[in-house]
């Protein structure tokens, strides 16, 4: 066991990340990837690394393509669109980045990546169409990217409790719900 903790924690400092700073997720998927490859070099986890979060973007670009189409009609493809765009400068990092408009991630967790290319689209949305997207039904409000319990949420800033989870921005995963609390 030892021996994959000083791994991990090698590789972390490989690309400049801390411990706390990682979800649940990517942890999990540090230790699959031990168990499958073994002792890989700092290279060779930048790269996989860098491989599974361009992966993700491209998967996340499609669930919030399909989210705008279906809630405005609107498409987000075709040349006035600049896609993801996969950066691996070691300028800036050890590993890869993407970027989406203002938006840019370089770790793989897939909420992370979601949200920011969550924002991307939503950027280029209200950009090219002059439109609001997503909008809240209750306050009429534009939402915003917000992180609920590992995962990535359109969030409503208005009403009295200051803001309000609308719903996960991938619809396939269930909406993470306040806990209440009985006092």
């Amino acid at each position: 066991m030892s021996n994959f903790l000083d791994w991990r924690n090698r590789m972390m400092h490989a690309v400049w990340r801390q411990e706390e700073s990682l979800s649940e997720e990517v942890l999990a998927w540090m230790s699959k990837t031990y168990d499958e490859f073994g002792e890989t070099s700092e290279e060779e986890f930048r790269e996989l690394w860098t491989m599974r979060t361009f992966s993700m973007a491209r998967s996340a670009f499609e669930v919030i393509q399909e989210s705008v189409l279906d809630e405005t009609g609107k498409s987000v493809t075709g040349e006035e669109f600049c896609y993801v765009n996969y950066l691996r400068d070691p300028e800036f990092g050890p590993v890869g980045v993407v970027r989406l408009k203002s938006a840019e991630v370089s770790t793989p967790d897939w909420a992370e990546v979601l949200g920011v290319v969550a924002e991307g689209v939503q950027e280029f949305v209200m950009d090219y169409y002059a439109m609001v997207w997503p909008v809240c039904g209750l306050h009429a409000f534009g939402l915003h990217v917000d992180y609920f319990r590992e995962t990535a949420v359109w969030k409503c800033n208005g009403g009295l409790a200051g803001g309000h989870v609308i719903r996960a921005i991938d619809p396939s995963i269930p909406t993470p719900q306040p806990r209440l609390s009985h006092g």
